[in-house]
């Protein structure tokens, strides 16, 4: 006797449930996608666990993709003192000072500025904490200083960052002063040079490290524009190089003309 043959309504059935679950995920996907996003995005607070599982998901992300490297310049007192100078400018904003996450914009980010001295950070290896400063971290407020810093200088990052978890290696950055209103206000795209150099100064983010009219304290400090073009454009301790993309030749010529006007009472 042959077999039965399978039952028609059997296999139909089995199509339309595998249909809709397929079209079911779809819809929720889309869900997410268009309301639940939305939401997400405008948050402030925590969900239950989602700082565990942020935490565990930059964890695992650097792990994954760092490798195994050590510091190179782990034991180099150069380095440390490049990696604290470009901290200051870079980093202190949002991770403060001392690496406390109570810079001027820390606090206010969402999540908020990481503790550099405490063990979530300082357990990381020494390519983790490269791998996160090089690439960022998407939704986490964290940019990425790779397209700014080569790599000996993310290295120095990281041997000042690890520095921030011992209070006896912990030497603090430098109290930038904050611009006043008055700074603020030379700063004008379609003023004159010295105006355009300011909007310049304030946009690449310059005062971050030197001041509003470069009167940080100490070797922050900026006295005019000597030798300022090679700085800019080729980078020094702890500074970045501006290249053309950054900075183009009119906007860096109205920028040498603002740092002519330090050291003539604006501090």
């Amino acid at each position: 006797m042959s077999a039965p043959a399978p039952s028609r309504k059997r296999t139909t059935n089995w199509g339309s449930f595998v249909l809709g679950l397929v079209l079911g995920i779809i819809g929720t996907l889309l869900g997410v996608i268009v309301i639940g996003m939305p939401l997400a995005i405008g948050h402030r607070g925590d969900l239950p666990l989602e700082r565990l599982y942020g935490d565990f998901a930059v964890g695992v992300a650097s792990k994954m993709q760092a490798g195994e490297q050590a510091n190179p310049l782990a034991e180099s007192s150069r380095a440390l003192e490049t990696g604290r100078l470009a901290y200051t400018g870079a980093c202190a904003v949002c991770h403060g000072v001392n690496g406390d996450g109570r810079g001027s914009f820390g606090e206010a980010l969402y999540p908020p500025a990481t503790n550099l001295q405490e063990l979530d950070t300082q357990a990381k290896t020494d390519a983790q904490l490269f791998w996160i400063i090089k690439n960022g971290l998407s939704f986490a407020g964290m940019p990425a200083y790779g397209d700014h810093y080569d790599d000996t200088k993310i290295w120095s990052l990281v041997a000042y960052t690890r520095s921030l978890g011992n209070p006896d290696d912990r030497k603090p950055g430098a109290e930038v002063p904050i611009p006043t209103d008055e700074q603020l206000a030379v700063a004008q795209p379609a003023g004159d040079a010295t105006q355009r150099g300011a909007a310049v100064y304030f946009a690449q983010g310059c005062f971050l490290c030197h001041g509003a009219v470069g009167n940080t304290p100490g070797e922050l400090r900026l006295g005019g524009a000597r030798n300022a073009d090679e700085a800019i454009r080729k980078g020094k301790s702890g500074m970045p190089a501006y290249g053309t993309e950054r900075i183009t030749e009119a906007e860096l010529a109205d920028l040498i003309t603002y740092l002519q006007t330090f050291g003539r009472g604006q501090g």
